[in-house]
């Protein structure tokens, strides 16, 4: 009897410090010779083996990754692959700098400068997309990232980003050139019916930079069901700019 329960408490003390079932901690503890102190030493043995593996992997992934980088990277500055080496990136892709691939690229690798990108950015990208080839690099770009983007979080995770990536550095605004190009890329795929008035009221009548405020709620009034101009609320908390275009769009359609 006293066996059979201190069978049962080696069963719930494995159970409890290596996070086993008890039908793993029963056949762990047979193959033991029914030792406790045998059982946990094979499961600590165990779990430094998959650690090194596992560190092994990383460096590895790690150091392809570095060298994928050295391909590109500028000649004076080794931390950082500017426009030259980001145009012969795109070529190995087999992508185009104005094409959405390369702004999904651009998020994943971190930029924070459009055609540029550093070193750790690059790195941790492409370790997080288990990438440490041009091949998989592609593959990921095609499958990956192009899933994420398809997404509601994702796609809007992109809008943001390309905002920041836009601007010219020091500006807080986007360029309304900048901001063109950058709906036409990315809305023009989610079917904003109204996307091409919308930029041509902005050459007609605005003329100027794009805020930040308006950058994000435009999103938000674009993904709007069955968006009615007609029936606008004028006292929604819509920035200044849609407003003027409501009205814009409601004197075109009288």
């Amino acid at each position: 009897m006293a066996n059979r329960q201190q069978s049962a408490d080696d069963i719930r003390q494995l159970m409890g410090i290596a996070n086993l079932s008890e039908r793993d901690s029963l056949k762990l503890l047979r193959s033991s010779n029914w030792d406790l102190n045998l059982a946990l030493n094979k499961i600590f043995s165990e779990q430094q083996i998959n650690t090194k593996t596992t560190n092994k992997s990383n460096v590895a992934y790690t150091q392809n990754v570095n060298k994928i980088f050295d391909t590109y990277k500028d000649d004076q500055e080794k931390d950082l692959i500017s426009i030259d080496g980001t145009m012969k990136l795109c070529e190995d892709l087999g992508i185009e700098p104005t094409q959405l691939e390369f702004l999904l690229l651009s998020h994943q690798l971190g930029s924070e400068r459009i055609g540029e990108f550093k070193r750790d950015g690059f790195v941790k990208g492409c370790f997080q997309l288990q990438a440490d080839s041009i091949e998989k690099l592609a593959d990921s770009l095609n499958t990956t990232l192009k899933e994420q983007f398809q997404t509601e979080e994702g796609f809007r995770k992109i809008y943001n980003y390309a905002f920041l990536l836009g601007r010219q550095t020091g500006q807080k605004s986007l360029s309304l050139e900048a901001a063109i190009e950058l709906w036409r890329l990315l809305l023009s795929s989610h079917k904003f019916s109204l996307l091409e008035e919308w930029i041509r009221f902005l050459e007609e009548k605005h003329g100027k930079a794009i805020s930040r405020d308006t950058w994000y709620l435009f999103l938000d009034f674009a993904s709007q069901e069955n968006l009615d101009i007609q029936n606008y609320d004028s006292e929604g908390a819509w920035p200044i700019l849609i407003d003027e275009f409501v009205e814009y769009m409601q004197q075109q359609q009288q």
